[in-house]
This record gives structure tokens, sequence and C-alpha cells, in this order.
């Protein structure tokens, strides 16, 4: 009986979750989507691979962020408030981290919610010139494990949060005001859909 409630169990969770789909599928066409607040975590690797978090620097690549898609996006179409703050922090903690190869994707709806979500590591002076001799010595040894500079622009339900689009791409340095505009038109862009030829 109890293998019977088992199988009932998983077959209607099989049937309520959303399908799997590759990252590479256009973007939905929505009447409407909401930008929250863009969240920034910088992160400084040591010559040993350990990892401190630089909070300072992480809140200048937020603001530069969020100054990059205010000027980017129309001024209704961006939510700064405190209240789209805390809303894109829970959403993020709700999400995890995504597979980029694949993602399990929703039903898209007219109303949406974006969420930009920056990860940028970068290596300590003592850490590249360990680096740099290792590459001499033994011909090409990477960097430390787990370096990460990635950018994500993920489109969920605005009701159910449940994500229905999702990108990732190579992160530009978020604590400098160019690259934080360039970064935001890339992500950006990849919402467009694709130009007639």
């Amino acid at each position: 009986m109890r293998l019977f409630w088992i199988g009932l169990l998983a077959g209607l969770v099989a049937c309520a979750s959303p399908t799997r789909a590759p990252v590479d599928v256009e973007p939905p066409e929505a009447a409407e989507i909401t930008y929250l607040p863009p969240l920034a975590e910088v992160t400084l690797v040591t010559a040993a691979g350990m990892r401190e978090p630089r909070p300072e620097e992480s809140d200048t690549a937020r603001l530069n962020l969020a100054e990059a898609l205010s000027s980017t996006v129309p001024e209704e179409l961006f939510d700064p408030s405190r209240n789209a703050t805390d809303r894109a922090q829970l959403l993020s903690q709700h999400l995890g981290t995504l597979d980029p190869e694949s993602v399990a994707l929703a039903e898209p709806t007219d109303r949406l919610v974006a969420l930009i979500r920056v990860r940028y590591d970068f290596e300590s002076s003592a850490s590249r010139l360990v680096q740099g001799s290792l590459d001499v010595m033994f011909g090409g040894v990477p960097g430390p494990d787990g370096i990460e500079q990635s950018a994500e622009l993920l489109l969920v339900n605005s009701k159910t949060n449940e994500l229905v689009w999702y990108c990732q791409i190579d992160a530009r340095d978020p604590r400098k005001t160019e690259e934080a505009q360039r970064l935001i038109n890339e992500l950006i862009a990849r919402t467009l859909p694709p130009a007639e030829t």
C-alpha cells in the first residue's frame, strides 16, 4: 500500500512539474516585464584558493547595475523599491543555482518579473603571480577551481514565481560603470526577438 501512495505521489509531481528545456530557447512574448533591482556578489579569490566576500565591492556592483538598468529600460518597467530588492533576494534564494545546460521551464504568462544575478570572482595579485609561475613551469595550469564570472537573466511568473525563461552569459566587471552598462545591454538584448533577415 505504501508503494502505491509513493507511486501516486510521484505521478502527481511529474504531472505538475515544469518541463525540462534547453536555455537557448527563444524568450517568451510577454505583455509586461517588470525588472527587479539586480543582485551582485563580488568575491576575491586568494592564492590559496580561498574566497573572501567583498561586501563594499558587491554594493558598488549592484549600484552600477541598477543605474545601468534604469537607463536602459522604461521607467515604469523598473521597480527600484526596497520591497522589490527584498523580493529579488527571496526569489534568488527560491530559484537557487541553475544548471546552465537546461532548466525547468513553466508556461509563460502575460506578466513576468525579471531578475538579474551577477557573480564576479577576481583573483588577488598573489594568486595571479602564482598562477603565472605555474603556467611558465608546467605549460598551462588553470586558475583556482571555481573562478566564476557569470551573469544571469531570469524571467519568472509574477504570481507563482515559476521560472519561464533563463539565460546565462560571461560577466564583465560590474564594479566598473561602463562594463556594468555593457553587461546590462547584453542581457536585455537576449530578451528581444531575433532580428528578421
